[in-house]
């Protein structure tokens, strides 16, 4: 009994910090949030924006598909059981297992960041909102709701969704910062130094 009175003691705190203190914290700093972006506070911003949508249309589900450019774009409404575009329909766990561990990982990694790596916070915070998005999915409906769908000539390519661009964005970008925009300087000059001392 007295665990179970300790365990929801924390459970209400830590639902109190979330709800109500976190926010007042996020609202005094928002200059530095602006400045230095914040991977978990982007990243609520990115699911939101994914769920939102993803309601609408499971709301008008009824109403789909509808044909916004002809033979090109289509807003339908799919049940994807399986991982991005589709793929592997007959993986239940794995799918979820992994996207809570590469959560896990990138929020612990975002901690540590320093502020000035700002391409590197954006593109985080994207992988972190787009994966939460489409793991509640996963974990609410036991599929991914889907509903852009575009044609080209007669293929159909693979229907995806918000969450589905933001990741593709986040990766994208984490790909730009680590190939091209990393400054290898200072190991450079920590190698010639090493060398002109041996």
């Amino acid at each position: 009994m007295k665990k179970a009175l300790t365990w929801l003691s924390t459970l209400i705190k830590t639902t109190f910090y979330t709800i109500v203190v976190y926010p007042v914290f996020v609202l005094k700093n928002i200059g530095y949030h602006l400045r230095s972006p914040s991977v978990l506070l982007y990243a609520a911003v990115f699911y939101f924006l994914d769920r939102i949508t993803k309601l609408m249309i499971v709301n008008n589900s009824h109403k789909l598909p509808i044909s916004v450019i002809d033979n090109f774009f289509t807003i339908t409404f799919v049940k994807n059981p399986g991982v991005a575009f589709g793929w592997f329909p007959d993986w239940k766990l794995p799918p979820i297992l992994m996207a809570l561990a590469m959560i896990i990982i990138i929020t612990y990694y975002s901690l540590k960041l320093p502020e000035e790596e700002r391409i590197t916070r954006w593109a985080l915070a994207l992988l972190v909102g787009g994966a939460v998005g489409n793991l509640y999915d996963r974990v609410t409906y036991g599929f991914v709701v889907d509903f852009f769908l575009f044609h080209f000539g007669s293929f159909d390519f693979p229907v995806f969704n918000i969450a589905d661009i933001i990741i593709d964005l986040g990766v994208f970008m984490l790909f730009i910062d680590i190939f091209f925009l990393s400054d290898d300087s200072d190991g450079e000059e920590e190698m010639l130094s090493e060398a002109t001392v041996a």
